[in-house]
């Protein structure tokens, strides 16, 4: 298997690199602010909340089986004055597809809080399935940071 390389020197570098600065604003563009979509915040916190749930059950089986009726107290005192904040919720649109349904990865970033403060923050990253009529939002699988940069298709 033969190698090739190529050298970029002189102008023609500077023309390699307006065009990926180009390109990369081009990407920083795309990206919207969606937490005022409600039928997609729903579906998010619906996410955020199957997450989470089995984690607070497990909490809780855990100080009932200690036999600290105090401790079962706290833990469920903690479990229902718990909210989730939405600190930001952004979406990344694929960069060359004009058709409907999109592929949409959605960042959120997150809070959750109890009467004792915050318990945990978070960044998630979702892929979803956006079609424009009718606003319908369909989850498909959890996301990375990388597909939320390069959501070229």
């Amino acid at each position: 298997m033969s190698e090739y390389t190529f050298q970029l020197t002189g102008w023609k570098a500077i023309v390699a690199l307006v065009i990926l600065i180009g390109i990369f604003g081009i990407r920083l563009m795309t990206f919207s602010d969606l937490s005022d979509d409600e039928t997609l915040m729903k579906k998010i916190e619906l996410r955020l909340m199957t997450d989470y749930f089995p984690d607070d059950v497990e909490t809780l089986k855990a100080a009932y089986e200690s036999g600290d009726m105090q401790e079962v107290s706290d833990v469920a005192q903690s479990i229902t004055s718990t909210t989730l904040n939405f600190e930001s919720v952004k979406a990344s649109y694929p960069l060359f597809k004009f058709s409907s349904p999109k592929k949409v990865v959605v960042k959120i970033n997150y809070s959750l809080d109890d009467d004792s403060g915050t318990r945990e923050k978070g960044t998630n990253y979702y892929l979803f399935k956006h079609g424009s009529v009718g606003n319908i939002w369909t989850f498909k699988r959890e996301a990375t940071v990388v597909s939320y940069y390069l959501n070229f298709v």
